[in-house]
């Protein structure tokens, strides 16, 4: 529900930086993360801009409060303030990673994520996803999670493609042919 809540805010918000250079763009998303994370770790804040009984004055001027102490741009700022005026704050996250998700789109880039059973270096994530990236003929930016129980080998999901070369995998293909 809530992705399809924030969708159109981070639609217009594209629509309006469509002029925008992609460092600029990630610059917008880094604020509003930012403010998001801010609203996620106070909140007590977020919850003043639900009450109905605070009036719409004073929750603009925290909201230009909070603006002028991150120094976001106009931009923000403005997509702030329409999600107020819709009790829609509580979704600025879910907003944020559609924005994301759009700019990704834009720039040719897909993120995923890698679970390995060690931690990796940056390198080895990195030619891990210029790999997958052959593949699908995208950048790749791979976050990458620890998972010990995988025991060696690794998992990596991109959007709804999964590629399993972990070694529980490889047995339960191993045992699939050997019964045949």
């Amino acid at each position: 529900m809530s992705r399809r809540v924030a969708r159109p805010y981070a639609v217009a918000l594209l629509e309006v930086t469509t002029k925008e250079s992609v460092p600029s763009l990630r610059e917008i998303e880094a604020q509003l993360a930012a403010v998001a994370e801010l609203f996620r770790a106070a909140p007590d804040l977020l919850r003043v801009f639900e009450v109905p009984s605070v009036p719409p004055a004073t929750k603009l001027r925290l909201l230009d409060s909070v603006a002028e102490t991150m120094a976001l741009q106009p931009v923000c700022r403005r997509l702030l303030v329409a999600l107020e005026h819709h009790v829609r704050l509580r979704f600025l996250g879910e907003v944020v990673d559609v924005f994301r998700a759009l700019v990704d789109s834009r720039e040719g880039m897909v993120r995923g994520r890698v679970e390995l059973p060690v931690p990796p270096t940056p390198q080895q994530v990195r030619q891990l996803g210029d790999a997958i990236a052959q593949t699908l003929g995208s950048r790749v930016e791979l976050e990458a999670k620890v998972t010990p129980e995988l025991l060696a080998g690794f998992v990596v999901r991109v959007g709804s493609r999964v590629f399993d070369g972990s070694l529980l995998a490889q047995v339960r293909r191993f045992a699939s042919t050997a019964g045949e």
